[in-house]
């Protein structure tokens, strides 16, 4: 029965004892001229690396090596037909570093005597052949290896291997000035990539790493995967006029350029070297149209605009709705008024309000006016004029005016609405009789003087004399005048030129 199993540098291996009486050989798998080498036998272990466990149930191998790799036989000398074998893989890449292709691969050489020897194994033999020796990349006597030369730098405290490629990748191992194994290292190259976000018809620039001499440009689209050689070696070829990229790609050294970006573009370019390890990949996106800033500010502004034009519009129509209410209501109250209890209320309010407004504008305009008008079988007496101050008899009218003067420091006298306006409505007079001859004529009593009042003056400016009525005539003959004059419209019916004797008024 043979198994295999793989452990890292500086593992231990445990290997299974069925019972302390078997006998364990050792055959190393880089030379195996040297046969078989015993680790075990009769309970006891033989060599320096290898000890039984305390509980006597596997003999231990400590921190494996290279030299460690090889076939185990296990025989138990009881029965010589059990006989197990075991094959051990060492994988020294227990460290691992990552470097981008192009970039430089640095080993320190911390607690390393000079001078040291640097060997090589290359990626796919570490995995699966590392009983094969490994190539010898610098000698302790600073020779290197070819295709080396100039890429392998040596300090008291590191070692540099620059410009990694793909064909670097494996294990790197360090011995010291007396052969011993002192550091272990693995490499691992990674491609550089990169994700391009161009707007529509800029310029595309890729870049090669390498020279173009060197590499292989590929190109997938989106809607097909499939790889297109676009550049063999630094000359182009006819897929870029299949693909659409005739005149729009150029060589500038080391980077090639795609003019005007369309959105048929949008892809994968891929360069890889000439052992066909992968350089770089980029990916290509169309980035969306983008509004200037400018621009969007003012598209901003505008809208903000619009959005208060509405608000001012929305609060318009909602005053409208309002007032349309209030008028609806008003209407239905005007056309139920007298079908319902609140018509009647609703017109003496605006019978109210209109009589208000009549006596408001005539005390504006004719406040400091005074008229005193005597009429037969009438009398009105009334500080402003009104168009319903005035009533006329059928024996025609007489008046007298008398306006009081008005200086700079008289105030006009302040007229309340509640003025009362008395009118005294005399006796219905009778045609007389004409006079005998020889008898006195009836004595007119004169008109009771008016009284008005004035409002009070500075002391400094002396109170102009109110004129006074005049005197009547009281010789028996009264003085031609007004009262004398009988009315137009109303013709004395005794057809005597003589005056009508005016009747005693009514006091007030």
């Amino acid at each position: 029965e043979e198994k295999t199993m793989t452990l890292f540098h500086g593992e231990d291996f445990h290997i299974p004892l069925p019972s302390l009486e078997v006998e364990v050989t050792y055959r190393n798998r880089s030379a195996p001229r040297l046969g078989d080498v015993v680790l075990m036998k009769g309970g006891v272990g033989l060599s320096s690396r290898a000890h039984i466990n305390r509980y006597g149930s596997h003999l231990v191998i400590d921190a494996v090596m290279e030299g460690d790799e090889g076939t185990y036989t296990i025989k138990n000398p009881n029965n010589p037909a059990d006989v197990r074998s075991l094959v051990l893989v060492v994988r020294d890449c227990t460290n691992e570093q990552t470097i981008k292709y192009g970039g430089n691969f640095r080993i320190l050489l911390s607690g390393v005597n000079s001078p040291i020897t640097l060997e090589y194994r290359p990626i796919a033999v570490e995995a699966n052949q590392t009983f094969r020796p490994a190539l010898v990349l610098l000698t302790s006597t600073g020779m290197s290896r070819e295709g080396y030369r100039g890429r392998i730098s040596v300090s008291p405290s590191h070692v540099t291997l620059t410009g990694v490629t793909g064909a670097d990748k494996g294990s790197y191992t360090v011995r010291d000035v007396d052969g011993q194994i002192k550091i272990k290292l693995c490499l691992n190259v990674r491609e550089h990539r990169s994700f391009v976000s161009v707007p529509s018809g800029e310029r595309l620039k890729i870049d090669l790493v390498l020279n173009s001499s060197l590499v292989q440009l590929y190109y997938s689209p989106n809607s097909d995967p499939t790889p297109r050689l676009l550049l063999d070696k630094g000359a182009f070829t006819s897929a870029q006029a299949e693909l659409g990229f005739e005149g729009r790609l150029s060589v500038e050294g080391s980077m090639v350029v795609l003019d005007q970006v369309r959105a048929a573009d949008v892809g994968e370019f891929k360069i890889t070297d000439i052992l066909g390890f992968t350089v770089s990949r980029v990916d290509l996106e169309l980035q969306p149209y983008k509004l200037e800033t400018l621009y969007v500010t003012i598209i901003a502004l505008l809208g903000l605009l619009v959005f208060l034009l509405l608000v001012c519009l929305l609060s318009c129509l909602i005053k409208v709705k309002k007032r349309a209410k209030r008028a609806a209501a008003l209407e239905k109250i005007a056309q139920n008024a007298g079908k319902e209890n609140e018509g009647e209320a609703f017109r003496q309010v605006v019978k109210n309000i209109t009589k208000l407004s009549e006596h408001s504008q005539a005390e504006n305009t004719e406040k400091s006016q005074s008229t005193e008008v005597d009429i037969k079988g009438l009398e009105v007496s009334s500080k402003e004029v009104g168009v319903n101050n005035l009533e006329t008899s059928d024996s025609g009218v007489g008046f007298n005016t008398a306006l009081p003067l008005d200086t700079d420091t008289e105030a006009p006298d302040p007229i309340s609405e509640s003025t009362a306006v008395t009118i005294s409505a005399a006796p219905e007079t009778k045609p007389s009789p004409a006079p005998a001859a020889g008898s006195a004529p009836a004595e007119t009593k004169p008109t009771p003087e008016k009284t008005h009042d004035r409002a009070p003056t500075p002391e400094s400016a002396p109170a102009p004399k109110a004129p006074s009525a005049p005197e009547p005539i009281t010789n028996g003959t009264p003085e031609p005048g007004l009262d004398a004059k009988p009315s137009p419209d109303h013709p004395d019916p005794t057809g005597s030129p003589a005056l009508k004797s005016a009747p005693p008024k009514t006091p007030e």
